[in-house]
Formats: C-alpha cells, structure tokens, sequence
C-alpha cells in the first residue's frame, strides 16, 4: 500500500510539474478591438479579452479568455497554424458560435444596461 501511494505521488509531482512548464511559457495577447461581430460586441461588452498561446513548431495552440466584473469564460484549446494566427487570432481561436455564446451569457448574467 506504501509502495502504491509513494507511486502516484511521484506520478501526480510529475504532472504538476509539466502542466506548470506549460503554463510558464504561454503568451498572452489583450484584444482591445474588432471590426466584425460577435468579436466586436464582445470586446465592447466586456472587461478583458485574452488569447492565451503556445507556439509549437510550425503551429499555435491557444485559448481565449473573456472577462466581466468576476465572471470568466475560458474557450477550448485550439491548434492553428501560424499563417491563421498571425491574420487574425482572435476569431481564429475562438469561433464565432462560441463567440456568440458567450456574449449572450453576459447578457443574461449581467443584464442589458452595460
């Protein structure tokens, strides 16, 4: 049982110790504007608008973070290529059906009158 334990602890030290590398060498971006909705009414409805990256060789891996007052939505991790990211990341990494999602819940969270 001792031997059991001292395994997934050594197991569980490991992973932690990975996801942590990964997280210390992501990049963020703020997007403070779009020209095209819902990317736009997002921005404009909420406080911060985050794209969260990993640069792998010849490709990205993001996420994008939207925040509003203490309400915070989190997108699925994405992989793109860089040609796509360097375009236009933010409705290559959040699409636009998620985009919209998220935009209607602030609206239900928070109301009409931001």
């Amino acid at each position: 049982m001792k031997n059991i334990l001292t395994k997934s602890f050594k197991n569980i030290a490991l992973i932690s110790i990975y996801l942590f590398c990964n997280l210390a060498i992501a990049e963020q971006i703020t997007i403070d504007a779009a020209n095209n909705y819902p990317y736009k009414d997002l921005i404009n409805r909420t406080s911060d608008v985050k794209i969260i990256y990993i640069t792998n060789n010849e490709s990205f891996s993001c996420k994008v973070e939207v925040v509003l007052d203490k309400m915070k939505w989190v997108s699925t991790e994405k992989k793109i290529s860089k040609e796509f990211f360097n375009n236009d990341p933010l409705s290559n990494c959040l699409s636009s059906e998620k985009a919209k999602q998220i935009l209607f819940q602030t609206f239900l969270e928070f109301g009409q009158g931001l």
